[in-house]
């Protein structure tokens, strides 16, 4: 189900970014145009990760695929500091394989991400 994509891992553009939560589709009508049809799409790996355990942190499966990428900054003001805040999302078609249980009627799924890295996990996949 979607809700199980909460936690595991997205490498896009360079980066490594967890899914840190996740919103469903829109509802379409057959026929119309996308989100797909609209905006440009970005190459992307989607990182089936299982942490703790004997083994420690693993990548356990990878799956190649492509979807709308986002990545947004912004500069927040607080009290006489500026920090620079970043935020990502991640338009996922439900065909991909490594979605379940997906409703016939949706269109895409909205990931949101949260910078990190992966490169400490061993890869078993």
């Amino acid at each position: 189900m979607v809700s199980d994509l909460v936690g595991h891992g997205i490498s896009c553009q360079g980066k490594d970014y967890e899914i840190i939560g996740v919103t469903g589709g829109d509802v379409y009508s057959a026929g119309g145009q996308s989100v797909f049809d609209v905006f440009d799409t970005s190459a992307y790996t989607f990182l089936e990760v299982e942490r703790g355990g004997i083994a420690g942190n693993m990548i356990v499966a990878t799956y190649t695929a492509t979807g709308i990428f986002k990545l947004r900054s912004d500069m927040v003001r607080g009290d006489n500091t500026e920090t620079k805040e970043s935020n990502a999302t991640l338009h996922i078609r439900p065909t991909e394989s490594f979605l379940s249980n997906v409703p016939a009627n949706r269109e895409h799924y909205t990931a949101t991400l949260q910078e990190t890295n992966f490169s400490d996990y061993e890869v078993t996949s």
